[in-house]
């Protein structure tokens, strides 16, 4: 567990990692929202834009009470009804800045997160320093006289540990290199943690920990650095993976929220060292509450492990074929137009003069004596 000065319990995030991106054939070019000169500014722009540019259309009927979504055929974008949410395809995001309306009532979206969130979700393909990914770096939190938050019968680096091993099993059967942190119970600091990662190329980097909150609040959630647009430091090593890091974050929060089907607090920005000192795409991974008993006592068992190791596994998978060098997302077929009915004809009747008249029985049993032949007279001899 990561402390952080304030945890937000937000909304539910379900349902399988479909389509991460749709993109054209021009697969490297980067975002048109980031200037040449430097990262975005922090203005606004109209949410009509982005609605424009991604060709999503009017979804209202099917956003939440206060909320207003833009779909299209593989993908919805919901904004509010809180001022900092954000989701795509149902994964809760927490905005760096809060949704704002002009002077005419338009809704606004920070260009930061635009950027560093929405972007990188939709269009993958289309993150500039994209790279080949090679070794996932798997970082079991804690460790040693560090045992974490306590987790029913267990500790968080027991279990922490537990899950990493599970993953790593899970990765090298689909044909990928891990690096563990640590492979037993003993202490690691950040500063040991950030060398071991750095030293490996073409690799990301996924540390696992447990939450702690309310007993009711429970599910998975997702950290990765803070942009240094958004954020008040100046840029750290990790800033320049912001993108990555972002697609990594949805990728893993997707799959883990369909696996556990239960509330988290979706994917989020924070302040971490550990995460903005590593050259490498990166995230914290709150695998679930610990203080909820029921999801504390889950998170003990080998069944549930496997459960969540296996929906790591096929986040990252998910996220290394998006962001592929040579990856070409293609844009989702438009559904077929329905047909338009022809107008029903009515069935035309003869003209009366063309009828022919139909004769009485009579007239016809006269006809047919008329023209049967005379029978002849036979004298009796």
């Amino acid at each position: 567990m990561y402390m952080l000065a304030h945890r937000p319990v937000l909304s539910s995030c379900y349902l399988l990692l479909a389509l991460m991106a749709a993109t054209s054939k021009a697969a490297n070019e980067p975002s048109p929202w980031i200037p040449a000169d430097g990262p975005p500014d922090t203005t606004y722009q109209a949410v009509d834009e982005l609605r424009s540019f991604y060709k999503l259309a009017d979804g209202s009927r099917s956003a939440r009470k206060g909320a207003y979504c833009i779909v299209r055929d593989d993908a919805s974008v919901e904004l509010g009804p809180g001022a900092r949410d954000l989701r795509i395809n149902g994964v809760h995001i927490l905005l760096g800045r809060p949704l704002m309306r002009d002077t005419a009532g338009k809704l606004l979206i920070s260009r930061d997160d635009w950027v560093y969130w929405i972007d990188p979700i939709l269009r993958p393909t289309y993150i500039a320093d994209r790279a080949k990914l090679d070794t996932v770096v798997i970082d079991a939190a804690h460790g040693g006289h560090d045992t974490g938050v306590a987790c029913s019968t267990s500790h968080e680096a027991q279990v922490t540990l537990q899950v990493a091993q599970a993953l790593k099993k899970e990765l090298e059967t689909a044909g990928l290199r891990c690096f563990l942190t640590r492979t037993g119970d003993y202490f690691l600091s950040d500063r040991q943690r950030v060398d071991q990662s750095n030293a490996i190329p073409n690799a990301i980097f996924v540390s696992l920990h447990l939450n702690s909150a309310q007993a009711k609040a429970c599910g998975p959630a997702v950290y990765t650095t803070t942009p240094s647009p958004i954020g008040t430091e100046t840029p750290r090593p990790g800033n320049a993976f912001s993108c990555r890091s972002a697609a990594l974050a949805y990728a893993l929060q997707y799959t883990l929220s369909a696996e556990t089907r239960l509330p988290g607090d979706g994917c989020n920005h924070t302040h971490f060292s550990l995460l903005s000192s590593l050259t490498m795409p990166s995230v914290i991974v709150e695998l679930g509450y610990a203080s909820n008993p029921k999801e504390a006592a889950a998170l003990t068992t080998p069944d549930y492990q496997a459960k969540i190791a296996a929906a790591l596994a096929r986040g990252i998978q998910n996220y290394s074929r998006a962001t592929a060098p040579n990856a070409e997302i293609p844009v989702a077929p438009a559904p077929p137009q329905k047909a338009k009915p022809r107008p029903r004809k009515e069935p035309t009747k003869p003209a009366a003069d063309k009828q022919k008249p139909v004769k009485p029985a009579a007239d016809k049993q006269k006809n047919r004596s008329k023209n049967r032949p005379a029978k002849k007279n036979r004298t009796r001899r």
